[in-house]
């Protein structure tokens, strides 16, 4: 009987174990600079607007922004929208989550709300790529894992009285 609960107990360490070794991803928080400037300098930008390549696509959460004063931001399909004080340059980092793995890229980028007479530029990449935890079910396997090293060690220490 003993050495049946052993090897349950083995089997289940090891099963876990081997688990571990690949746990799934839970998404992905994606940070993109996009730079901007206007000139001449005396022109104004209110709204930039970059669509991601994600798969699967959507939904994306936007988890918010730096560097310039944010009135609204709109999520639509993978499109993210920023619209902000005018200011005519700046940077603004877009950080947002997704349940896609990465790599995560961005296929187009605009800077509109331009004032007449102006020409903008705007410049996009992703900053950071954070991968994303393992899922609660990987921390239960571990847990399960742990209890069979622990059944296992206690087998061994048992000692019979003669």
């Amino acid at each position: 009987m003993m050495k049946r609960s052993f090897f349950l107990a083995l089997a289940a360490g090891l099963v876990a174990s081997l688990m571990l070794t690949t746990p799934t991803q839970a998404g992905s928080v994606v940070t993109t600079e996009a730079g901007f400037s206007v000139t001449p300098s005396t022109g104004l930008a209110s709204d930039i607007e970059v669509t991601y390549s994600i798969t699967p696509t959507g939904p994306l959460t936007w988890l918010g922004t730096t560097t310039v004063n944010v009135l609204s931001t709109s999520i639509v399909g993978n499109t993210i929208t920023v619209n902000f004080t005018p200011v005519n340059a700046g940077e603004v980092d877009f950080t947002f989550a997704t349940a896609a793995a990465p790599p995560v890229t961005f296929t187009s980028a605009s800077l509109t709300g331009v004032t007449a007479g102006a020409k903008g530029t705007l410049s996009v990449g992703v900053a950071a790529a954070a991968t994303g935890v393992p899922e609660p079910a990987s921390i239960a396997l571990l847990g399960i894992g742990m209890t069979g090293f622990l059944a296992f060690r206690r087998f061994f220490k048992k000692t019979s009285v003669a």
